[in-house]
This record gives structure tokens, sequence and C-alpha cells, in this order.
């Protein structure tokens, strides 16, 4: 042991005579700096992908955002087409119509189931009376039922204590459309003998003295006997109340 130990220290002294003094934490920081970039580098490779996921999460919520605010700017675009659209409608029955009065909006559909009505954002002041014609560019709505100065009800052809004269629009056979309550109408007064087909068109005759001529009413759906003297017709009315925006109202 003795022998070791003089050889040991005999090569530490002949290394630090030659070399300089023996470092044992000098020797080590190499390996310990090349340990620690290994680590650094294994570090990284772990955490590349979370950070690649988190920036994707995040680009993809701001394309949400940015997707979500061009759908509301299409559909804006689409509502603004759609009335565009209707309004030009409207606009050029009135200028073939004589008899045009207003145009109005719906401001409250179905309120109430009896009896059937919508309210519209047009009165007195716009010059609208009671019992004057209503309708859409597709056809008959009904008519004005009370009119105050800054809105009126319109009661609709649905409803059970409506009625209107109609003609068929082929044959020039003419009866009365009524409402049922169920959203449906009943053709009357036309005779047993008389060759009604379903799907015929239903126009207004402009006999009543309220409705002017030539609106589109409905279509026959369905044609049975009925009594001795005029058959059972069922009718389909050319509107849906759901739908209705826009009404034009006319005078007779």
């Amino acid at each position: 042991m003795l022998f070791l130990v003089v050889v040991v220290s005999a090569s530490i002294m002949t290394f630090q005579s030659t070399r300089g003094p023996f470092k044992p934490l000098t020797a080590l920081q190499t390996p310990l700096y090349q340990l620690e970039r290994g680590f650094s580098a294994v570090m990284h490779i772990i955490k590349s992908p979370f950070r690649y996921y988190f920036r994707l999460e995040k680009e993809n919520r701001k394309l949400k955002r940015k997707i979500g605010q061009f759908e509301m700017k299409e559909q804006e675009y689409t509502e603004l087409k759609l009335e565009n659209q209707r309004l030009s409608t409207i606009l050029g029955i009135k200028e073939r119509a004589p008899h045009f009065i207003a145009a109005a909006r719906v401001i409250s559909s179905g309120i109430r189931q009896w009896p059937e009505l919508i309210i519209i954002d047009k009165g007195s002041s716009s010059g609208i009376k009671k019992d004057m014609a209503v309708r859409i560019p597709e056809g008959l709505v009904g008519k004005t039922s009370e009119v105050m100065p800054g809105f009126s009800k319109v009661l609709l052809v649905t409803d059970v204590s409506f009625s209107v004269s109609v003609r068929l629009q082929d044959t020039r056979i003419e009866g009365i459309l009524s409402g049922r309550g169920d959203g449906y109408c009943t053709l009357k007064y036309i005779p047993r003998d008389e060759n009604i087909r379903p799907g015929a068109l239903l126009i207004t005759s402009g006999l009543d003295g309220v409705f002017p001529e030539g609106i589109p009413a409905g279509y026959i759906t369905g044609v049975e006997k009925g009594s001795e003297l005029f058959l059972d017709i069922d009718a389909k009315p050319i509107i849906k109340t759901s739908m209705i925006e826009e009404v034009m109202v006319f005078k007779k």
C-alpha cells in the first residue's frame, strides 16, 4: 500500500510538473457539458410536438373566428339580397296596379289561433282602411279587419269568417272561397254537374266589391259529391302564414 501511494504521488507530481496542477472538476467539465447539451436536445425533441400542437390550436381558433365572421356576413348579404328581390317584385306590382295603397311589413304572425290574424306596420296614417285587400306577389293573403293609425290587423284567407268571390282560371266557373280555420279553405256553391279537377287555380273575380280581380287565391285539392245541389270542394290557399314578411294593401 505504501508503495502504491508513493507511485501515485510520484505520477501526480510528474503530471503537475509538465501540465500544471491537476484539477478533477475541470476535467469533468467537458463530459458534463456534453451531457447537458444532449439532455437539452432530448428535451427540445420532446417539447417540439407540444409547441407545434399549441401553435396549431391557437391558429385554429383564429381561423374559426374568421370563418364565423365570414359566415355572418354571408348570411347578412343573402338576407339583404332576398329582401331586395322581394321589394323589387312588390315595386313592380305597384307600378302595374292602379289600386295599390301601401307596402307593409308583418310585425306579428299567428297571434291567435282564432281568428287567424297577422299584424302589419302600416295603418290609417298610410291610407289603409278596413276591408282592403292584402296580398303578396304570389297571391291573396286576406283583408284588413281592424285599422289603427300605425298598424293594421289582417284577417287571413284561412279564417272561418273569411270569404272571397273567386273563379276557376281555366273554366271561369265562379264560387265563394271560405276559410276552414285549419289552414285550408272550402270552395262553395259549385253545382254538382260541373267538372272540377284537382290542381285548378282559383283567382279573385272582383264581384264582391272588396278584392281586385285576378289575384291568385288557391288551388283545388279535392272534389266530392256533396249535397243534391253542390259539390264539396277542398282548396289549399296560396299563402303560407309563417313565410309572409312583406305584404301589399289594395283598394277595390
